[in-house]
């Protein structure tokens, strides 16, 4: 009887670590048919933002399906000073948009929130990589402009 409520026990715990460390992936609400654009921005201060406008269809798709396929924790992590910011706004054919924002808070790992998210998550996915990914002109974005998902 002792060793089956140790069993047990430890089969809960298992259970119980597993939903904890539970990931989660970006849903995307839209088909990759109805994007027109994305405009991509980065900065580490708002008012130095730059912006590009990405248009080609394969390099749409390459962010599209990265993006539904990078894996979010809901883990806690340490804000840091002068950490970037690459954000994303998905411009689609019914006039609306979606954005997504990642903030960086190591080398290769960050924070990410989209539209519609309720909380940031953690991803150790290298999302800031992609403004160096796309060969497009870089203009002087201003800060009315970025992205920013507020209640």
């Amino acid at each position: 009887m002792k060793k089956m409520f140790i069993l047990v026990m430890a089969v809960m715990l298992c259970f119980t670590l597993t939903a904890c460390n539970e990931e989660k992936n970006i849903d995307f609400p839209f088909e990759l048919s109805s994007i027109e654009n994305v405009e991509m921005f980065r900065f580490i201060i708002p008012a130095d933002a730059e912006k590009k406008v990405i248009t080609k269809s394969e390099d749409i798709e390459e962010i599209y399906q990265t993006f539904e396929s990078v894996s979010l924790k809901d883990k806690t992590t340490e804000p840091i000073a002068g950490g970037s910011v690459t954000s994303f706004r998905f411009n689609l054919s019914d006039g609306t948009s979606y954005e997504v924002i990642y903030s960086e808070v190591a080398v290769k790992a960050g924070r990410v929130i989209t539209t519609g998210m309720e909380q940031d998550f953690f991803t150790s996915a290298d999302i800031g990589a992609f403004w160096g990914n796309y060969d497009y002109e870089v203009t002087t974005a201003s800060e009315d402009e970025l992205p920013a998902l507020y209640e």
